[in-house]
């Protein structure tokens, strides 16, 4: 199977500390794959660098989805997808309305009740990012993006702020995504994810 993306020897420094050092990896569709490290291995900088936020040293990127003239940070929402760990949502915009306007990109959007109810969120719908709580404003930020229908979907500690209950949801979601076709790429240090991945990719320490 052909990968939807592709990072190629990528190497990264900061500060001129090196943080990735020829790191390579393949994502392709229908899978889930568990990036795994300790703090400061480059998880992060590698989803960033994958997700065209942050460009390596040296190295390369590959997108193939959908429009492959265009450079990764220039894809349309629908094709790359990302939960950082700075959970960020439309503070103006309900819970509800967050995903419907992530909806609004996708080709087939999922059903958004069900994304809700999978995720624990339906009966803070109708709430305020400001009105409800920081694990429960991560799992929104989560079932935003798959209310978008990636084809490519990148999500950095995904459960950093979720109990074992919430955060089983939210990598069931995840996993559920890969099942229909999205490419799925998770940094965390939750030993839960590798319960839900297709494979686990270890990124060693700098």
């Amino acid at each position: 199977m052909s990968a939807l993306l592709s990072v190629s020897d990528v190497s990264r420094s900061h500060g001129g500390m090196p943080v990735l050092r020829h790191t390579s990896l393949d994502l392709s569709a229908g899978e889930l794959v568990a990036l795994t490290g300790p703090s400061g291995s480059g998880k992060s900088t590698l989803l960033m660098i994958a997700g065209g936020w942050d460009r390596p040293d040296s190295g390369t990127v590959e997108v193939r989805p959908p429009m492959p003239e265009l450079p990764v940070s220039e894809q349309p929402w629908h094709a790359l997808a990302f939960v950082p760990q700075s959970i960020s949502l439309f503070e103006e915009l309900t819970v509800a309305e967050n995903l419907a306007f992530a909806a609004r990109t996708a080709a087939e959007p999922p059903d958004h009740r069900k994304l809700l109810e999978t995720l624990d969120l339906a009966k803070l719908a109708d709430r305020l990012p400001s009105e409800i709580s920081r694990g429960e404003q991560q799992r929104a930020a989560v079932a935003r993006v798959l209310a978008s229908g990636p084809l490519v979907l990148l999500a950095d500690e995904p459960t950093s702020h979720q109990d074992r209950a919430h955060a089983e949801m939210v990598l069931t979601a995840l996993r559920r995504a890969a099942d229909r076709g999205t490419a799925v790429l998770v940094a965390s240090h939750d030993p839960l994810l590798s319960e839900h991945a297709d494979r686990v990719v270890p990124i060693g320490g700098a």
